[in-house]
């Protein structure tokens, strides 16, 4: 009978000792000023997108999926914090604290508050585009969101190489210039030289030197 309740006892440490929560990473990607229509997957055939094609062939691929305001800071206050706009109050170029106040929580502040790392690497919330991705700045960033956070400083328009102001130049004879403008630059160097390339080398960073840690949230 001993041996028996010892037998039991210790199947009974096995199963408690398997059903211990497992570490648990998540990686959320987010773009500025893609539309669907720019990608390979959606049938762009201009554009090759073959890393998020792959992303696309592996998960799920909406086509009735639809942005909840037409401008940046109160689309990503209302996916960070939960609420449509209209409930943030967030119309404008700012990260939404401001308006729903500090007892409502994002979910990446959740994912901190219950013990996990959670880091942002470049834009999640508003950055100003110009300006303060300019300067490498935090922009109208949430603070409390996040355990760490880096800032891709890129070069933006003042990127060496040939460049092009969009508006209001038809022949192309203005020179480029910063502001609240669309220039395109035909950028010289490599990825490395621009924010894109910063945000996915220090992504990468990050992943590598918490992969034994904590469970880890990174957007």
């Amino acid at each position: 009978m001993k041996y028996l309740l010892l037998s039991l006892l210790f199947v009974l440490f096995l199963s408690v000792g398997a059903q211990q929560p497992q570490k648990t990473n998540v990686l959320f990607l987010i773009s500025d000023d893609l539309t669907a229509t720019a990608l390979s997957c959606y049938e762009n055939p201009a554009s090759h997108t073959p890393h998020i094609d792959r992303l696309a062939s592996e998960g799920v691929r909406y086509t009735r999926a639809y942005c909840q305001y037409p401008v940046c800071g109160p689309s990503r206050a209302s996916l960070m914090f939960g609420y449509y706009p209209n409930a943030t109050g967030t119309y404008g170029y700012e990260s939404g604290r401001e308006n729903v106040g500090d007892n409502a929580r994002s979910w990446s502040q959740l994912f901190k508050e219950n013990g996990w790392f959670a880091a942002r690497v470049s834009k999640i919330y508003h950055m100003g585009v110009p300006i303060d991705i300019e300067k490498g700045s935090n922009g109208t960033d949430d603070e409390a969101s996040w355990t760490e956070r880096y800032n891709s400083q890129g070069p933006e328009w003042k990127a060496g190489g040939d460049a092009e102001l969009v508006q209001n130049n038809p022949h192309g004879l203005k020179p480029r210039r910063g502001g609240n403008v669309m220039t395109i630059v035909k950028a010289d160097g490599d990825d490395l030289v621009h924010s894109d390339g910063k945000t996915a080398q220090k992504a990468v960073e990050l992943l590598r030197q918490h992969k034994n840690g904590t469970s880890n949230y990174l957007g």
